[in-house]
C-alpha cells in the first residue's frame, strides 16, 4: 500500500499490527521488554490530546532532545498526530546548538530525555523562548507547573480521551502530503547547522520505495543502533512500523551481545560498525591456531573466487567500461567454468566456516542497510563474501534520506545501488553539462524526497536547489554501465594542490585503512605542493605484526622505529601498483596526539569534520611542509 502522510502509516499499522509487540527497550537488568504497537499508538494519541489541551496548533515546532527509546517514538507520534512538527536532536547536543536550534525554530515546548538533558536545556533556556518542558524518563521526579513527564501527559490525555479523540483524529487526517513533519538541523562539519524542512510526502516516498527494494517483511526483526533523530534511522523505523517489523533499541556497547539475544534479521548501520566488526573478526582469526587460520583463509579465497564469478554471471559486477561481444563471451565462459568448479567447495566452506560467524550474529541475519558514509571496499567485500549482505545506500538529510540503494539480489560492490522509481539523478561537470556514463561529476537529484528548503534561510536554499527543482548534493560520483551509482568523494572535500591537481581524499584514506595497523587517517594538502596525512595507529596490532611497542600517551612522532614502519605502510598502500597517480601519493605523515572522537573531530555519524581537524592540528600539518 502507498501512503500520503506519516499519520496514515501510523493508523494503518494500528489496524494490521495493533496486537503485535513492535518496540523493545531494556530494563534495569538489560532484558528486552516489549510494547505492542497498539499500546504505543494509544499512548501517542493520549499524549497528542494533552498537547492540544496545552494549546499546540498545527504547524507548531516542538523540540525533541533525546536518544533511541520507546518513549521517543511515542512522543514523536503524538506530536505528528496533532499536525505539529518536531525538531529532533540527540542528547550529545552542545549548549550553543540548543540555544541556536530552539531559538531559530521558535520552539515553545521542548521534550527532553532525562534529568541530565533537562539541566543542559535549563542552563540556556533564558536564551530561548521555551516555556514548557516534557521529560521522557518515567523515573524523573522534579515536576512543576512548567515541567511535566511524558507519563503525566499521557495520563492527562487518557482522562480527556472520550471528549478529545475525535479532534485529534481530525487533526491527524487533515495533514497534507506537503505539510512539514520535521525540521532536522544537520550536524554538519562547519558552523551552525541549517534546519532541513522535510514534509510528510518527502518521508512517505522513502517508506513506499525502500523497504520493498531491500525485501523487508513483517516477520523481520531489527536492531536500532543509530541515533533515531537522524533521518536515516528515523526513515528505517517508520518503514519498520509500516511493515510490522519489531524494533529492538540497542547501543554500541551492547550490540554484539544483542545480536545473540535478539537474533535480528536486519539492522540499519553506519560504516564504522562494520569496520569494527571486521577488525574484531580479523583479530580472532589472527590469534587462532595455524590450522584454523589456514582453513579460514582457504575458505575465504574459495568463496571470493566463486562469488566474483557468480556476480559476473548475474550482472552484479561493477561495469566501469562497456564490453564488446567478444569480451563478454570470453568472460562469461571463464566465469561459468569457475562457478561450476567452485560451487560445491564454496557451499562447504560457507557452511563449515562462515556459518559460525553468522551464528554469532544470531543465525537469522539477512543483511544491513549501511549509510552515513562510504563503506571501505575491503570491508564491503569481506561481509558479502562471508554471506552477510550489506545494502549500501546513498542519501542525505535533505532527501529524507535515500537517493539510491542496493536492492535484494543486486548487490554490486563499488556502488551505492540503484536510483528508486520516481527519482532523477544527473551527473554534471563544471560547466553544468551532463557527463557520459562512467565519467565523474557532481551529483544532482530531483524527486519527491527533496526537501522543502532550509528553515528561514532562503539564500542557502537557493544555492542548493535550483528553479527546476534539482538539488546539488555536492558529492562526486558516476553511473556505471549496469546503471548503478557510485560515489567518489565530496566536491567540498576535494583537495586542490598547488599545481592545480584535484584530489579526492576518501579513496586514499580507505586504502590506508585497509591496513589493520591504521585506525584513523585523514589526508590533507589544500593549496600545498603534495598530499600529507594525519594518522592514529592501532598500537596493539603494530606490536603484534611488527614487534614495535609504543606508549599511546607519548609523542609517537619521536619514535623513529614506529615512524619508519609507517612510512613503509603508507608507501605500500598508496602506490602506483594500487592505482594511484603520482600527485595522489602521500609525501609525509604525522601521528595524531590522540584518537579523533565523536563530538569533537567526528560527527555522530562518524564523518570527519575536516575543517575542525585542519584548524585543531594546523601546527602539526604545517610541520610536514
Amino acid at each position: 500500500m502507498s501512503y500520503n502522510t506519516i499519520n496514515e502509516i501510523f493508523y494503518h499499522a494500528g489496524e494490521l499490527y495493533g496486537n503485535k509487540k513492535l518496540f523493545y527497550s531494556k530494563n534495569e537488568k538489560k532484558d528486552f521488554v516489549g510494547a505492542t504497537y497498539g499500546e504505543v499508538l494509544k499512548n501517542a494519541e493520549n499524549f497528542g490530546i494533552a498537547l492540544i489541551e496545552m494549546g499546540v496548533k498545527p504547524g507548531d515546532r516542538i523540540g525533541l532532545i533525546a536518544d533511541n527509546r520507546t518513549e521517543w517514538i511515542t512522543a514523536d507520534m503524538g506530536v505528528l498526530l496533532t499536525g505539529a512538527c518536531d525538531v529532533p536532536r540527540g542528547t550529545d547536543v552542545t549548549l550553543d546548538e540548543i540555544k541556536y536550534i530552539m531559538s531559530h525554530a521558535e520552539c515553545k515546548i521542548c521534550i527532553v530525555e532525562n534529568d541530565a538533558t533537562l539541566k543542559k536545556l535549563q542552563s540556556v533556556i533564558g536564551d530561548t523562548i521555551v516555556e514548557t518542558i516534557i521529560v521522557l524518563d518515567p523515573k524523573f521526579k522534579g515536576v512543576s507547573d512548567k515541567i511535566f513527564t511524558l507519563a503525566q501527559l499521557i495520563e492527562k490525555g487518557a482522562a480527556a480521551r472520550g471528549k478529545k479523540l475525535d479532534e485529534l483524529k481530525q487533526r491527524a487526517n487533515a495533514v497534507k502530503s506537503d505539510d512539514l513533519f520535521t525540521i532536522i538541523y544537520t550536524s554538519g562539519t562547519t558552523g551552525m547547522p541549517k534546519g532541513v524542512m522535510l514534509s510528510h510526502g518527502n518521508m512517505v516516498y522513502n517508506i513506499n520505495e525502500v523497504p520493498k527494494a531491500i525485501g523487508l517483511r513483517p516477520d523481520d526483526s531489527m536492531l536500532s543502533l543509530l541515533p533515531v533523530w537522524h533521518i536515516f534511522e528515523r526513515a528505517v523505523d517508520y518503514g519498520a512500523i509500516a511493515k510490522g517489523i519489531a524494533i529492538y533499541y540497542t547501543n554500541v556497547r551492547d550490540v554484539r551481545d544483542d545480536f545473540a539475544k535478539v537474533k535480528p534479521t536486519f539492522m540499519p548501520s553506519a560504516p564504522r560498525l562494520w569496520e569494527s566488526l571486521y577488525q574484531g573478526i580479523q583479530q580472532r582469526i589472527e590469534k587462532s591456531e595455524p590450522a584454523r587460520k589456514a582453513l579460514f583463509e582457504a575458505a575465504y579465497n574459495i568463496n571470493k573466487a566463486y562469488k566474483k564469478a557468480a556476480d559476473y554471471l548475474a550482472g552484479n559486477e561493477l561495469a566501469m567500461e562497456p564490453e564488446s561481444d567478444i569480451e563478454r563471451m570470453k568472460k562469461t565462459l571463464q566465469s561459468a567454468f569457475v562457478a561450476a568448479n567452485l560451487y560445491f567447495p564454496a557451499r562447504i566452506a560457507d557452511t563449515v566456516v562462515f556459518g559460525k560467524i553468522r551464528e554469532a550474529m544470531g543465525g537469522r541475519f539477512r543483511g544491513s542497510i549501511s549509510g552515513g558514509g562510504a563503506l571501505p571496499a575491503h570491508v564491503d567485500e569481506f561481509f558479502n563474501v562471508i554471506g552477510i549482505p550489506v545494502y549500501e545506500g546513498y542519501g542525505m538529510t535533505e532527501c529524507a534520506p535515500i537517493i539510491s540503494v542496493r536492492t535484494e539480489g543486486r548487490i554490486i560492490q563499488g556502488s551505492v545501488g540503484f536510483v528508486p522509481n520516481g527519482t532523477e539523478v544527473a551527473i554534471l561537470n563544471d560547466k553544468g553539462e551532463r557527463v557520459r556514463t562512467g565519467e565523474k561529476g557532481v551529483i544532482h537529484v530531483r524527486g519527491p524526497q527533496v526537501m522543502k528548503g532550509y528553515y528561514k534561510n532562503a539564500e542557502a536554499t537557493e544555492k542548493t536547489i535550483n528553479k527546476e527543482g534539482w538539488l546539488n548534493t555536492g558529492d562526486i560520483g558516476f553511473f556505471s554501465y549496469n546503471n548503478t551509482l557510485s560515489i567518489r568523494g565530496r566536491a567540498k572535500e576535494t583537495i586542490v594542490l598547488l599545481g592545480g591537481e584535484n584530489v579526492e581524499p576518501v579513496p586514499i584514506e580507505n586504502k590506508l585503512l585497509e591496513d589493520a595497523q591504521i585506525n584513523q587517517v585523514i589526508v590533507v594538502g589544500q593549496d600545498k605542493k603534495t598530499l600529507t596525512a594525519l594518522i592514529w595507529p592501532n598500537l596493539e596490532k603494530v606490536k603484534e605484526i611488527a614487534g614495535i611497542a609504543a606508549d599511546a600517551k607519548s609523542d609517537l612522532n619521536k619514535n623513529k622505529e614506529l615512524v619508519d614502519h609507517f612510512n613503509r605502510i603508507v608507501k605500500t598502500q598508496v602506490s602506483s601498483e594500487n592505482g594511484f597517480k603520482g600527485f595522489e601519493r602521500i609525501s609525509d605523515f604525522r601521528f595524531l596526539p590522540k584518537a579523533m572522537e565523536v563530538g569533537d573531530e567526528i560527527t555522530n555519524l562518524f564523518k570527519m569534520k575536516r575543517n575542525v581537524i585542519a584548524d585543531k592540528y594546523a601546527k602539526l600539518i604545517e610541520s610536514m611542509y
